[in-house]
This record gives structure tokens, sequence and C-alpha cells, in this order.
């Protein structure tokens, strides 16, 4: 039996390159953009902060406005960081705008008026995590509906991301 770590493309696989005592490199105290853990945390730190701005817009904490520009903001801070432009982490070439940018632009809808891919890819996830909330909150998905759709987005944007897609 082939071990996964060995198939170019598995998430076995891409984890094992990920992990920097593997490839022999120190990054300091800085997580990883090609750790499949660091990536799968941010991008799931990133839904829940979506479903927080969410729960604050239903208990009139927030405008329309004001929610919608919590998600840009945060679209923004996120798309920053796989882009390779944030200093608490360490980037890889892959994380550039002319490669992961380049890819994200095949892949998600361009937005008028936003030019930066990373706050784009971020955008979209938002709207969609907000989508299958709105529909939970009008009970047209269940619990495990809901959780499903959104695990199934996570997935892919981590698999884009990390170049796996």
């Amino acid at each position: 039996m082939v071990d996964p770590r060995e198939i170019e493309g598995s998430p076995e696989r891409a984890a094992d390159k990920g992990r920097q005592e593997d490839l022999g490199l120190e990054f300091g105290s800085k997580p990883s953009l090609g750790d499949p853990s660091v990536v799968g945390s941010m991008v799931s730190l990133f839904a829940h902060e979506v479903v927080e701005t969410r729960k604050d817009y239903n208990l009139d904490k927030l405008s329309s406005e004001q929610a919608q520009e919590r998600v840009r903001e945060l679209a923004r801070e996120y798309g920053r960081i796989v882009m390779g432009r944030d200093s608490r982490y360490a980037a890889l070439p892959w994380n550039d705008p002319a490669r992961l940018g380049r890819r994200i632009k095949l892949v998600v809808p361009a937005e008028s008026g936003i030019d930066d891919p990373g706050e784009l890819l971020f955008l979209n996830v938002g709207a969609s995590i907000m989508s299958i909330a709105a529909a939970h909150e009008r009970e047209e998905l269940s619990d495990a509906e809901a959780k499903s759709k959104a695990q199934e987005i996570l997935e892919d944007v981590v698999s884009l991301i990390l170049g796996l897609r």
C-alpha cells in the first residue's frame, strides 16, 4: 500500500510538505502559510468572525452597513495574510499575487472595485457564510446541512490557499 504522504496533491502530502521540521526550515515563532493546520485554523477563525458579525447584526448591535463593513475589514485583513503581506506569518513563494493571486482570480468571480485577490477570496467566503447563516435562520437548512455546506466551503478555501485546488 502506498503511503498517502507520497501521493502528490493528497491532504497528507500537503501536511507533510508544510511541516517546518521536515523541510529543515526555521521560521522562528511565525506560523507558516504552507502548514495546512495553520491555514485551516485561520480560515475557520475568519468564518467564526463572520458568524459573530451576523449575530451582532441580528441582536441590533450593528446596522446592515456596519456588518457589511466589518466583513470587508475582515476580508482585507485575512486577504493580506494569505497574500504574504502580514509579517506575523511566514509566507512561501506561492503566497504571492502573481501565483496564488492569479489562481484566486481564475476561481473566484471578479467583484467591481476589488483589486486584491486575497480580499476578493475572503469577501466571497464571507458572503457565502452569511448566506448559509441566513438560510439556517429561516430554517431552510438544518443544523447539519448548514454545518456541512459551511465545512465544504472552508475546505475548498483551505485547498485553494495551499495550492491543492
